[in-house]
């Protein structure tokens, strides 16, 4: 099975290259799978290749955490709100391991982003707190 699953994405990406995939029946009616025509084939029709980026679609929290505010809000509100959207940004990501991050290190240097930015809300909210104290 595990044969056929490998023979099958070999010719997929082989279709990429506008070959035509052709699924046959041997002497012992097993499915096999050929670029070469024969009797008892027919024409297989898989589509056009799908193709995929290795990184990562940007997510609702990431976005939020990303896009400043258009104007400082009286109070903090804001900023926590940013500060929770990046705390939870962060938790999600901590979750998350993409197919890119095969090595550790590339994970950990994303967590790391995702904890810059919880740093930056948590010294805006501290920042927000310090100006109304002041005031």
């Amino acid at each position: 099975m595990k044969k056929t699953a490998l023979l099958v994405l070999a010719l997929i990406s082989a279709a990429s290259a506008q070959a035509t995939v052709y699924e046959c029946r041997d002497g012992a009616g097993r499915k096999v799978y050929s670029q070469n025509p024969g009797k008892n084939c027919k024409s297989l029709d898989l589509g056009k290749p799908s193709v995929y980026t290795a990184a990562p679609a940007p997510t609702k929290q990431t976005a939020a955490v990303e896009a400043p505010a258009a104007k400082p809000a009286p109070d903090n509100s804001a900023a926590k709100a940013e500060l929770a959207a990046a705390q939870k940004a962060l938790a999600e990501g901590k979750n998350i391991r993409y197919g890119n991050e095969r090595n550790y290190a590339k994970y950990l240097e994303r967590i790391r982003g995702l904890e810059a930015q919880v740093k930056a809300a948590q010294e805006k909210v501290n920042a927000a707190a310090a100006g109304k104290d002041a005031h």
